[in-house]
């Protein structure tokens, strides 16, 4: 294992989105450089709804692209319809919290796209405290850049926002995620748990290591990873019977133990 890879994390300036809000989440400094070759065809894409709508907000501001809201929940549905209203009048009318300083936002209300159906493994629905409809990767990700007027055969998704309260769901919606053929340049998550302190939380952000996804930074709960294409999981051969676990095993051979 080359720790020389480790080190660019460390050499990249980094900014916090949404400071002005509850929900402040670290990004890198450069975004639009970073994403500079798509601009307003970057395809964004934010699942759940936080305590705060700025760091969405401010993602859309600097881009410049559309910012796919996925919720599922009809009062948060309600909160994102304000934010749309107010980003019209430049006006804010109530004293939520929520809506906290999104009337010096700029993004066109047109560009805020609000969606009722999960990305999932498969269409359909998932019976959990209450039915939640599903969509699966491929179906949603060709229809929102279809709007986007990118053509079928180049869909994609270059920046996934996680912000779900449910840390049971977080996993299973990013296995799905990495089941598809989609691959997003970065993935932002906001783990209820962190991944030291839960089992769930542990085994979602350890795969997304393990199948190239380097962690570049972290505030508090919040994640910020960039697709490194690595995957850790092709250096060894899982029909091996001969030893404990075939990943570690090679991991030992490449130190130079012998197992």
């Amino acid at each position: 294992m080359d720790n020389k890879n480790l080190a660019p994390a460390r050499k990249i300036p980094f900014r916090l989105l949404g400071e002005k809000g509850s929900n402040p989440i670290p990004i890198i400094d450069k975004l639009w450089e970073f994403y500079s070759t798509k601009g307003t065809k970057t395809v964004f894409v934010s699942l759940g709804t936080s305590s705060s709508p700025l760091a969405e907000l401010e993602i859309g501001e600097i881009l410049g692209c559309p910012i796919h809201i996925v919720e599922p929940s009809k009062e948060n549905q309600e909160k994102w319809n304000v934010v749309s209203e107010i980003l019209k009048s430049r006006k804010r009318n109530d004293e939520s919290e929520f809506t906290k300083e999104v009337e010096n936002k700029w993004v066109l209300p047109k560009n805020l796209r609000v969606s009722d159906s999960v990305p999932f493994f498969f269409n359909g629905t998932l019976d959990l405290s209450g039915s939640l409809q599903t969509v699966s990767w491929e179906s949603y990700i060709k229809s929102i850049c279809e709007k986007m007027g990118i053509q079928e055969d180049n869909s994609h998704l270059d920046l996934l926002n996680v912000q779900l309260s449910d840390s049971s769901i977080i996993g299973p919606l990013l296995y799905s995620l990495t089941n598809s053929m989609y691959r997003p340049g970065m993935i932002m998550v906001t783990y209820p748990n962190t991944p030291d302190s839960n089992l769930f939380t542990t085994q979602a952000a350890g795969h997304l290591q393990n199948i190239g996804y380097q962690l570049l930074n972290k505030e508090n709960n919040h994640f910020l990873y960039l697709y490194i294409d690595k995957n850790v999981y092709e250096y060894a051969s899982y029909e091996n019977k001969n030893v404990e676990n075939p990943l570690i095993s090679e991991i030992l051979r490449a130190t130079g133990n012998f197992v």
